[in-house]
C-alpha cells in the first residue's frame, strides 16, 4: 500500500519515468539489429599473398616473416598463426572478443601497406585482407542482371553496381558470379621455344617488364618541379609481337619468333544464369551486427538509382532476399 499510495502522490514523476521507458524502448527497436538466426562474431582477419612458383622456404623468408614483422604490432591482437605452401602465404589474425573488427580491419590493412615496401613485386598487388565472418554464408541477398545484351556490357554494368553496393554502409562485400570479359593470349610454341633454347619465363618476364608505365622522377625547371613517367603500356596488340625477349643477344629474339597473339575472350570461372539466360550475379554480405532491413533498403535504393545507367533492355530481379522473412517474423 505504501508503494502505491507513494505512486499516486508523485503521478507527474511516474509519467516522466513511463515516457521515457517509452522512448528508449522505441529507440533500441529502431536500432536493434534484426536476425532471423544468430549473428555469431568471429575476431579474424587473413592476410593471403600469393607469389607464383615459389618453394614454401622462400615464401616464409621472403613474405611470410616480413608479414609477420609488421602485423605483430597490431592493437588487441590476440594470436596470430601463419602457414606458407607452394605459392601462398596465409598469415591468420585472432583478435580479442571486444574489439570492432572495423577498426581492427582497417589496422591490419595499414601494416600491410607499411610491409609492402619490404615484398617482392609480385605478391604486393595481389595482397588480399579479408575479414572472417558468419555472414559470408549466408548472404543478404542476390542482385541478377539479365537481359538480351551483350554479355560483355552486362559484366561492365555489374562492376559498375557492385562498387556503388560496396558502398553502403554495413555492407561487408559484394561477388560477381557471371558474365564474360577479354584478355590478351600469348599462345607459345613449345618447339620454337625448343629451338631457340628458351623457358616460358622468358616470354613471361618479356611481356611483364616491356608492358609497364616507369617513374622517371622529378624534373626541376626553376621554382616548378614535374614527375616524370616514361609510358610503355601496349594500346594495341600487335605491338606484343615486337617484344624483345632475348634483348643484348644478336640476332634478338622477338616474341613473334615464339609465339602467337590474339585478343580473345577469357575462360569462364563462373556462370550465373535466369530462366536459362545468360546472367550476371551479385552476392550482397553484410557485416557482423549490422541491421539487414536497414542494408536491404540501401540496397534496393541504390539500384533503383543506378537503372537510369543500365542498357536499355536489362532486367533487374532480387532473389534470396533476407530482409523478407524477418519483416515478416517481425510484423507477428
Amino acid at each position: 500500500m505504501k508503494l502505491t499510495n507513494g505512486a499516486i502522490q508523485r503521478y507527474p514523476m511516474i509519467f516522466a519515468f513511463m515516457f521515457i521507458i517509452i522512448i528508449m524502448g522505441v529507440k533500441a527497436y529502431l536500432t536493434l539489429p534484426r536476425e532471423s538466426s544468430p549473428d555469431v562474431k568471429i575476431p579474424f582477419v587473413m592476410v593471403m599473398a600469393p607469389y607464383a612458383g615459389t618453394s614454401p622456404e622462400d615464401m616464409e623468408s621472403l613474405v611470410t616473416r616480413k608479414l609477420e614483422q609488421q602485423l605483430k604490432g597490431v592493437e588487441d591482437l590476440k594470436e596470430m598463426t601463419s602457414s606458407s605452401s607452394y605459392g601462398m602465404s596465409v598469415v591468420t589474425m585472432e583478435f580479442e572478443s571486444r574489439v570492432d573488427m572495423s577498426d581492427a580491419l582497417q589496422s591490419v590493412r595499414d601494416r600491410v601497406e607499411l610491409a609492402k615496401p619490404d615484398l617482392p613485386e609480385d605478391p604486393r598487388n595481389d595482397l588480399v585482407v579479408q575479414e572472417i565472418s558468419s555472414s559470408d554464408a549466408f548472404p543478404v541477398m542476390q542482385v541478377n542482371l539479365a537481359g538480351d545484351i551483350d554479355l560483355f556490357l552486362l559484366k561492365k554494368t555489374g562492376e559498375d553496381l557492385q562498387e556503388g553496393l560496396e558502398q553502403i554502409k554495413g555492407v561487408l562485400g559484394v561477388d560477381l558470379v557471371g558474365g564474360i570479359e577479354n584478355e590478351v593470349q600469348v599462345n607459345v610454341d613449345p618447339e620454337k621455344l625448343t629451338y631457340y633454347n628458351l623457358g616460358l619465363i622468358d616470354v613471361q618476364d618479356a611481356v611483364a617488364l616491356q608492358n609497364m608505365t616507369i617513374p622517371g622522377g622529378k624534373l626541376g625547371l626553376g621554382v616548378y618541379d614535374y614527375q616524370v613517367r616514361v609510358p610503355g603500356e601496349v594500346e594495341k596488340v600487335e605491338e606484343i609481337l615486337n617484344f624483345v625477349v632475348t634483348p643484348g643477344v644478336d640476332p634478338p629474339v622477338f616474341v613473334r619468333d615464339l609465339a602467337t597473339v590474339t585478343f580473345g575472350i577469357k575462360d569462364r570461372e563462373t556462370i550465373s544464369r535466369v530462366n536459362g539466360r545468360d546472367a550476371v550475379t551479385l552476392v550482397v554480405k553484410k557485416r557482423s551486427g549490422e541491421n539487414i532491413i536497414t542494408i536491404a533498403e540501401d540496397v534496393k535504393a541504390t539500384i533503383e538509382r543506378l537503372a537510369e545507367t543500365f542498357p536499355t533492355g536489362t532486367e533487374v530481379t532480387i532473389v534470396a532476399d533476407q530482409s523478407v522473412q524477418i519483416k515478416r517474423m517481425v510484423r507477428e
